[in-house]
């Protein structure tokens, strides 16, 4: 299972996503997002999934924009990586 995290423009944006992907069965978490990937929202919705795709076609589904789709790679160290991946 892989780490996600989706960046949206605001938390109100990042909440509806939440309540949408959960509706579709996909559990996220909204949480405060890390200092360099700060835009104009300071909340992100966190989750895990082999399919991120699948997490795309849903948010697309209800024209939900999101501002970057970061996945997280952890070191062997505890440090975290985001790459974004749209």
């Amino acid at each position: 299972m892989e780490e996600y995290l989706i960046s949206f423009s605001s938390f109100y944006k990042a909440a509806y996503a939440q309540d949408i992907l959960s509706e579709a069965g996909i559990s996220g978490t909204l949480r405060r997002l890390p200092t360099e990937l700060m835009r104009s929202c300071s909340t992100g919705l966190y989750l895990r999934s082999n399919d991120i795709q699948e997490v795309r076609r849903v948010l697309s589904s209800k024209s939900i924009t999101n501002t970057g789709i970061y996945k997280i790679i952890k070191s062997r160290s505890g440090a975290k990586e985001y790459i974004k991946i749209r």
